[in-house]
C-alpha cells in the first residue's frame, strides 16, 4: 500500500451532537476521535501518503457555505497532521428545490460518494493504481465508492483498532 483515503466526519472526527446527529459546521466542532492522530502518524513514518475524501452535502443544502467546507476539510488535515491531497463533494442532487438550498450544488455528479469520482480523482493526482490504494470509511457510501473506484475498503472501525 502507498496511499491511504480517509473520509472525514464519523470516521476521524466526532459529530458534535450526537444527539443532533448532524456534522460539524465550523472546525472548532470537530474533535478528533480517539486513536486516528497516533494511527496516522505511524502510517506517515512507514511511507504511507494520506488523503482526504468527504461528502460535504450541507453545501448544497445551504447549511454551510463551500469555503466552510473547505475550512472545515482544511482543520481536519491539521489535526492529523497535514494531508497529501483533500478532495470534497458540494454537491447533493436531493437538495434541488428545496428551502436554502444553493441550486449551483444541487446536482447529480460523479464525484459524491457512492460515485468514485473523488477517490479516482485522488489516485490520479498521486500516480497511485487502485492497488496501491485503501479507502477507510465509516458509511455504506464509502465501501460503495471504494469498490466502484476498485480499491480495497475498510471499516473505519476495524482500521482504528
Amino acid at each position: 500500500m502507498k496511499l491511504i483515503i480517509f473520509d472525514k466526519d464519523g470516521t476521524l472526527v466526532g459529530v458534535p451532537d450526537p444527539a443532533a446527529n448532524r456534522p460539524a459546521n465550523r472546525p472548532e466542532e470537530q474533535v478528533l476521535l480517539p486513536g486516528r492522530l497516533e494511527k496516522i502518524k505511524a502510517l506517515r513514518k512507514q511511507g504511507m501518503r494520506i488523503a482526504l475524501a468527504s461528502n460535504q452535502g450541507g453545501v448544497a443544502w445551504g447549511f454551510i457555505t463551500y469555503d466552510q467546507a473547505a475550512a472545515l476539510m482544511a482543520d481536519c488535515a491539521r489535526k492529523i497532521g497535514g494531508a497529501d491531497i483533500i478532495r470534497f463533494c458540494p454537491h447533493d442532487a436531493r437538495a434541488a428545490g428545496k428551502p436554502n438550498a444553493r441550486e449551483h450544488y444541487a446536482i447529480q455528479c460523479g464525484c459524491r460518494k457512492p460515485a468514485p469520482g473523488m477517490l479516482q480523482d485522488i489516485m490520479a493526482f498521486l500516480r497511485v493504481t487502485p492497488e496501491e490504494t485503501v479507502f477507510v470509511g465509516d458509511r455504506d457510501e464509502d465501501r460503495t465508492a471504494a469498490e466502484a473506484a476498485g480499491v480495497r475498503f475498510m471499516w473505519a472501525d476495524e482500521f482504528f483498532r
